[in-house]
């Protein structure tokens, strides 16, 4: 990479913590520290219990949508996919700017023998299927809540695009005619992403992709309505869906390790524009935030013992070095041998 991309990078990352520390510190600055402690206090510890076990299904049957993609590009036992999986999420918590993705990747294409750019393609249309469920979910929200106009038009118009980004990968993942289509280094990198993309048109895999994708929001949502309760905050359908939308939202902005700062911020906004105490707001951002995080990195430090010493301490390149799986979609890599 050049110095003057690691520079821009460096900048922009610099910028992304600026705008969060700043959001942060204007939506920390009239809380009552005393009341948000006041409102650990009185959680209820068996539905915070009752949200952790939820969000352990949950959070593998975002594996699951992962390995139904994963599997039309090659057949593999489905705990070597989950086990890649999990511990790209259980490194998202601990590394900063989501670099858990070159995890998975890495670990994927070291278990599979496939190219890093294969995997790079299926870890692609697994985000394009989650984001396409999330937001034909929260098109919903304007007809269960009293929601401001621009909330509607954001997302309707995020429905649009998923819609379109989705006819994208579709498109991409045939094979184009190198009659219209000329070798260039833009087709080099369609004809190499194309490998991993091919899911999306198996349609046992994409059926399976979207089920379990369904499956994992609707388990995400019935965690969000446990925790609220626990936190004696409304605990209906139409508030949880809010606030995981908010959280997504915030969650666009790659940040800190964890997404700290950014997460809290969706839940607690989305919490005091339904009308809550922003003290109470904090505190069930903070608290839904750590019952995701600790299940997480658990499920990870296990499924990562699953893995040889080489393919971790390679996975754990990639993660220092994120921008090595772009440059092997660009610029081409050999096919890994196969390691598990």
């Amino acid at each position: 990479m050049s110095s003057r991309r690691q520079r821009l990078l460096l900048a922009g990352r610099i910028a992304v913590w600026v705008v969060v520390i700043a959001c942060v510190a204007v939506f920390a600055r009239n809380l009552r520290w005393h009341a948000v402690r006041e409102a650990f206090r009185s959680a209820e510890p068996a539905l915070l219990l009752a949200a952790v076990l939820l969000w352990v299904p949950c959070t593998a049957l975002q594996g699951l949508r992962w390995y139904s993609l994963v599997r039309a590009v090659r057949p593999l036992p489905v705990l070597t996919v989950l086990s890649c999986a999990y511990v790209g999420y259980a490194a998202s918590a601990v590394l900063p700017m989501r670099a858990g993705e070159a995890v998975r990747i890495e670990l994927l294409a070291r278990s599979a023998g496939l190219s890093r750019a294969v995997a790079l393609g299926t870890v692609a249309i697994d985000h394009t299927v989650n984001g396409v469920v999330m937001l034909l979910l929260a098109a919903t929200l304007p007809f269960l809540l009293p929601v401001p106009i621009w909330t509607r038009v954001v997302v309707w118009s995020g429905v649009l695009v998923a819609g379109a980004l989705l006819a994208v990968m579709l498109r991409l993942a045939r094979k184009p005619s190198q009659r219209l289509h000329p070798p260039g280094k833009l087709m080099e990198v369609v004809l190499r992403l194309r490998g991993g993309l091919v899911g999306l048109r198996t349609p046992r895999a994409a059926l399976g992709a979207f089920a379990a994708a369904v499956a994992a929001w609707t388990l995400e949502i019935a965690t969000t309505m446990v925790a609220l309760a626990a936190f004696h905050l409304p605990h209906g359908v139409a508030p949880a869906m809010a606030v995981l939308f908010g959280v997504n939202l915030a969650l666009a902005i790659p940040a800190p390790p964890a997404n700290l700062g950014n997460f809290e911020l969706g839940a607690g906004f989305a919490l005091v524009a339904l009308g809550g105490e922003r003290d109470h707001a904090a505190a069930f951002a903070l608290g839904l935030h750590a019952l995701q995080i600790f299940p997480t990195v658990v499920m990870g430090g296990l499924f990562l013992l699953r893995f040889r010493r080489r393919q971790i301490a390679a996975a754990a390149h990639a993660a220092a070095h994120p921008s090595e799986v772009e440059e092997s979609a660009a610029f081409g890599q050999e096919r890994l041998p196969a390691e598990g």
